[in-house]
């Protein structure tokens, strides 16, 4: 991307600010916009690469609906990859765990709803109290 210096941190940790941030790079909606496409819309990122506040960033982002797309459809994106991913390893790992969290949340259509999982202890308790006092009765009698 031409008009700002590369990062020097390739892959910055989570929460950790960038390592140099760039002095005063002027709040251009072009450069907004490559840093939000770059950075994934984490405009803690963006206003780093930038030398600038992610306030800053944010309110240039919140008067152009341009950007406002952009940052929405850049999230959108990472966590398409993110489900797919988490897709995969469920798949390939055979852990039971995500698996389970994949069915409920990604099959509640097929069923596989959590919701359904009290109620369907609460019937079957139900069930067996029924039917033990049902059997104490009858040979009571």
């Amino acid at each position: 991307m031409a008009g700002f210096p590369k990062s020097t941190s390739k892959n910055p940790k989570l929460g950790e600010k960038a390592k140099q941030p760039h002095p005063a790079i002027p709040l251009n909606k072009e450069i907004i916009l490559q840093l939000i496409q770059r950075h994934r819309g984490n405009l803690s990122r963006v206003a780093d690469s930038m030398g600038s506040t992610r306030t800053s960033v944010r309110t240039v982002i919140d008067k152009d609906e341009a950007l406002k797309t952009a940052l929405d459809e850049s999230r959108a994106r990472w966590i398409d990859d993110i489900e797919e991913s988490v897709l995969s390893r469920a798949h390939e790992t055979n852990d039971t765990g995500l698996q389970c969290f994949v069915l409920k949340t990604q099959g509640r259509h097929r069923g596989w709803d959590q919701d359904q999982q009290p109620d369907q202890a609460k019937a079957i308790a139900t069930a067996a109290f029924e039917y033990v006092m049902n059997k104490t009765k009858a040979s009571s009698q």
